[in-house]
């Protein structure tokens, strides 16, 4: 009788340990992110779900605009937050990725800089300037320069023209697509660079050194987005990750690291 008491009490016990443990047990993300300042976004962003939503974010790092929806979609990580909805619209057509948007973050308005002139007026015959080169900030980069002045657009291309889609430049400037992050390193050769929020600070300007820059009230397809895999888009995991990249904490560091940071929640 003792014994079998025991071993009541013994199994009662175990099962309050593993009871314990579930409840208590920290949810872990894997989440892939660009390289530069989003780094310090995601310090105060992994410190926040710890404490407030006893969430564990591991984060990935990547250079490459192409990778981090390869990425997700293999598996190899559980989110990404690097993405405008127009780039990854652009992504799943080309690629056939089974994806989808759980949340938004921010607006990050794209800019023109350039170390050799201080107004756009200043383009000369044969200026180049460079712009990315995936299709969703090449079209992006096209219409800003199209809001500038420097060149006109066919009618009824639709938000992500290509550079054949230039109906006139009329001070032929040559304008040359690159990666991204390229185009971060070689502004200092060129007339001017539209460039990604992202790479501003690691070309050497800030977002009030822009000649030109976005209007934030007319970006909406190019809103930040919170991603992951379609089949894990009701996983109630989700939900904290979006209210820490909603919070008011991320909120002032990326309006700290990019100033002009619109909150699109």
């Amino acid at each position: 009788m003792k014994i079998a008491k025991l071993i009541y009490l013994i199994g009662l016990s175990f099962i309050s340990i593993i009871f314990s443990f579930s409840v208590h047990a920290t949810d872990i993300l894997k989440v892939g992110i660009t390289a530069g300042p989003m780094i310090q976004v995601f310090d105060v962003a992994k410190k926040l779900a710890k404490e407030k939503y006893d969430l564990e974010i591991k984060t990935i790092t990547f250079a490459d605009y192409q990778i981090p929806n390869e990425a997700l979609n293999s598996g190899e990580i559980d989110a990404n937050i690097f993405q405008t909805v127009s780039f990854l619209e652009q992504a799943k057509a080309r690629k056939g990725y089974k994806l989808a948007i759980v949340g938004n973050t921010f607006i990050y308005p794209m800019g023109v800089y350039s170390r050799k002139i201080k107004n756009l007026n200043e383009l000369t015959d044969k200026s180049v300037v460079i712009i990315p080169n995936d299709p969703s900030n090449q079209g992006r980069a096209l219409n800003l320069l199209k809001t500038a002045g420097i060149i006109k657009i066919k009618d009824g291309v639709g938000e992500l023209p290509t550079p054949k889609d230039i109906s006139e430049n009329p001070k032929n400037i040559v304008i040359k697509s690159v990666d991204a992050a390229q185009a971060a390193r070689a502004v200092q050769d060129v007339a001017a660079a539209v460039l990604n929020n992202d790479f501003v600070k690691n070309a050497g300007f800030v977002p009030a050194d822009a000649l030109i820059k976005e209007d934030p009230k007319t970006a909406k397809p190019y809103v930040n987005v919170i991603v992951v895999k379609e089949s894990d888009k009701s996983k109630k995991v989700f939900d904290k990750l979006k209210a820490v990249m909603n919070s008011n904490e991320v909120l002032k560091k990326t309006q700290e690291l990019f100033p002009g940071a619109v909150p699109a929640w």
